[in-house]
């Protein structure tokens, strides 16, 4: 992602807070079921942001040791392959952003480093997967169980476009690399 569309991503993250912050004084002085539902989506959004800036990133480096190319959870399993096919994953994948574009460039890294690149940044996206329900605890206050479920479940889904990212390039990265090491 460039710099650019990282300043507007962190822009637009300021001003959902102060959006957040603004519905949440309106609907304490004079509560309205609608403005009440935007402020919940609004603050599971920020809600989203702030794990995917901070929460997912501690958590992988935490295990960043663990995470290797060749781990069991890495490897490609049977049904994948056609599951792409189902999900047509390959017609779509160009159209998602990457953030660090300089991790997955093979005239910048080795295909050694490129793999584990990619199987953090698919562990990254599986730990925001996890992350994105804890809003729903957010209901015991609130209620509104469901608006918070549907944008738990949105945010753990637009996660797993990254992952079938992830999992649909690894197998041909690595097959370059077996061809390539020796």
């Amino acid at each position: 992602m460039t710099r650019n569309k990282k300043i507007f991503l962190y822009t637009a993250y300021f001003i959902l807070i102060l959006i957040t912050l603004g519905l949440f004084i309106i609907t304490r002085l004079d509560f309205n079921p609608v403005l009440f539902t935007v402020f919940i989506s609004t603050f599971t959004t920020i809600f989203h942001f702030t794990i995917r800036f901070s929460f997912a990133n501690i958590i992988c480096n935490l295990i960043k040791k663990l995470i290797r190319y060749d781990a069991w959870w890495f490897r490609e399993k049977p049904f994948e392959k056609m599951l792409y096919r189902i999900l047509f994953v390959k017609k779509w994948k160009e159209t998602l952003p990457t953030w660090n574009e300089g991790d997955f460039k093979v005239s910048l890294n080795e295909s050694k480093i490129i793999l584990n690149n990619m199987c953090f940044a698919e562990a990254y996206h599986e730990v925001c997967m996890v992350l994105s329900f804890i809003p729903i605890i957010f209901s015991i206050w609130w209620g509104e169980v469901w608006v918070f479920f549907w944008t738990s479940l949105g945010g753990a889904v637009f996660d797993s476009l990254f992952v079938l990212i992830q999992r649909f390039n690894r197998p041909r990265v690595l097959k370059y690399y077996n061809r390539t090491k020796n």
